[in-house]
């Protein structure tokens, strides 16, 4: 299957992953090197098959464009990374976690508009904790 192609389990069909091609999307294997160091990581658990996945796909790939240099983007996809969806506790997608400094800062659950995810993301940056929105 090409990279970036995910099969919809009710559909049979294949779909393009919202994220793989917006954001950058790490593995199990590769989420320690994505998420160490100083700063902000805004994770992105998503499904390919996951309709609201799709319409935040965007938002976020342009909150990583304007927050470049202050706040990583990144996405994981629960379906070929189900460790590290089990280890955040993703019951839902999307899930928006907000990871500075090695802990969890924050949490978005479902579709939210890009204000209300940016208004998270400026409150995080500025030092806040338990951040859910603006």
């Amino acid at each position: 299957m090409p990279a970036g192609l995910a099969t919809c389990p009710d559909m049979q069909t294949q779909m393009m992953s919202p994220s793989a091609a917006l954001l950058p999307v790490v593995d199990d294997a590769g989420f320690l090197a994505a998420t160490a160091g100083p700063g902000l990581v805004l994770i992105d658990f998503f499904a390919a098959w996951c309709g609201p996945c799709h319409a935040m796909a965007p938002v976020l790939a342009q909150l990583a464009d304007s927050h470049r240099g202050r706040a990583r983007v990144i996405a994981v996809d629960v379906d070929t990374s189900r460790a590290l969806a089990q280890q955040f506790r993703v019951v839902s997608m999307p899930t928006l976690v907000l990871w500075r400094d090695g802990r969890e800062v924050g949490r978005i659950v479902g579709a939210r508009p890009a204000r209300f995810i940016s208004g998270a993301v400026a409150r995080a940056l500025a030092g806040e904790v338990a951040v859910t929105g603006p």
